[in-house]
C-alpha cells in the first residue's frame, strides 16, 4: 500500500491539475484576505481591520471559498485524469485489486486536501498578519482563534477532496466531474439551503458547504453574516461526520458502481 500510494502521488504532482487548483486556492484566498478588512458603517464601506471574533476567525480561514470550491475539484482530478489519458489499465494491470487502488487514491486526495490548505494558510501568514498589523488590529486575538479554526479547516480541506473524489469515480468523465463539483457547491447548494429556509424555515447544515463552516468555527468566507443565509449550524463533531458521510459515502457508491466496470 505505500508504494502504491507514492504512485498515486507521484501521478499526481507531475500533472499540471493539481498545481492550477494551488494557484487558484491562493488566488481566491487572498480574496477572502481582502473581504475580511472590508468593514461596512453607516452605508459605506472602509478598509479596516477586523474585532470581533467572528471576523477574526474569518481571516484566520480566508481560504474557506477556496476549500469549499477547489478542493472537491482537485479529488476530481485525482481519478479522472486516469480516464482522460486513458492510463487507469496500466495502473490496473501494476496492481489488479480496485479496492487497493481507490483507497490509494483517497489517501492521496486527503494528502493534497491538507496541502491545499496549508498553503491557504500560509498565505494568511504573509498577507494577512501583516496587513492586521498595518490597520492596527491585534495579532494575539487573531492568534486566539487558530484553534477554533485551522484544525476542522485542515480536515474539511481533506474530506471535500475525498468528496470530490467521490463524484469523480460516479461519473468518470473530467470535464462533466469539474462541472457537477463547482455547479453543486456554487449553484445548487446555495439555491438548496435559500429554498428550505425562505419555504420552511430550514437550515439544510449537512451540505458540505454548511458541514465545512460547522467544523471550521462558524466561517463565512467574509465579513459576518455577508451572504449568508441561515444562522445555526451542526456542532463540529456533527459536521465532521456529515462531510466523512458525503466523501467516503460517493467514493463507496463509485466502486460498487462504476470503478469495478471494464475500462479497457
Amino acid at each position: 500500500m505505500t508504494r502504491l500510494l507514492r504512485a498515486e502521488l507521484y501521478k499526481i504532482r507531475t500533472t499540471p491539475g493539481p498545481w492550477v487548483c494551488l494557484a487558484v486556492t491562493l488566488l481566491l484566498t487572498a480574496l477572502g484576505i481582502v473581504l475580511s478588512f472590508l468593514v461596512a458603517d453607516r452605508g459605506t464601506v472602509h478598509f479596516g481591520a477586523p474585532t470581533t471574533t467572528h471576523d477574526l476567525r474569518n481571516l484566520v480561514g480566508a481560504g474557506f471559498t477556496a476549500g469549499t470550491v477547489m478542493a472537491p475539484v482537485l479529488g476530481v482530478l485525482v481519478i479522472t485524469t486516469e480516464y482522460r489519458h486513458k492510463v487507469l489499465t496500466t495502473t490496473l494491470l501494476v496492481n489488479p485489486r480496485r479496492s487497493q487502488v481507490l483507497t490509494a487514491k483517497v489517501l492521496a486526495s486527503i494528502v493534497w486536501g491538507l496541502l491545499l490548505c496549508l498553503g491557504s494558510l500560509a498565505l494568511v501568514a504573509a498577507m494577512g498578519v501583516p496587513l492586521l498589523v498595518s490597520q492596527g488590529g491585534s495579532v494575539s486575538h487573531l492568534l486566539d482563534q487558530v484553534g477554533p479554526v485551522v484544525p476542522g479547516l485542515l480536515g474539511a480541506y481533506a474530506l471535500l477532496c475525498v468528496y470530490g473524489l467521490g463524484i469523480g469515480v460516479l461519473v468518470r468523465n473530467q470535464i462533466a466531474g469539474v462541472i457537477l463539483s463547482l455547479g453543486i457547491s456554487l449553484v445548487l447548494e446555495p439555491i438548496v439551503v435559500a429554498l428550505f429556509s425562505a419555504l420552511v424555515h430550514w437550515d439544510v447544515n449537512w451540505l458540505p458547504s454548511r458541514a465545512t463552516q460547522a467544523i471550521a468555527g462558524g466561517l463565512t468566507g467574509g465579513r459576518a453574516g455577508a451572504g449568508v443565509i441561515g444562522t445555526a449550524l451542526l456542532s463540529w463533531w456533527l459536521g465532521a461526520l456529515a462531510l466523512i458521510a458525503w466523501g467516503l459515502g460517493l467514493a463507496l457508491v463509485g466502486y460498487f458502481t462504476t470503478f469495478r466496470r471494464d475500462v479497457s
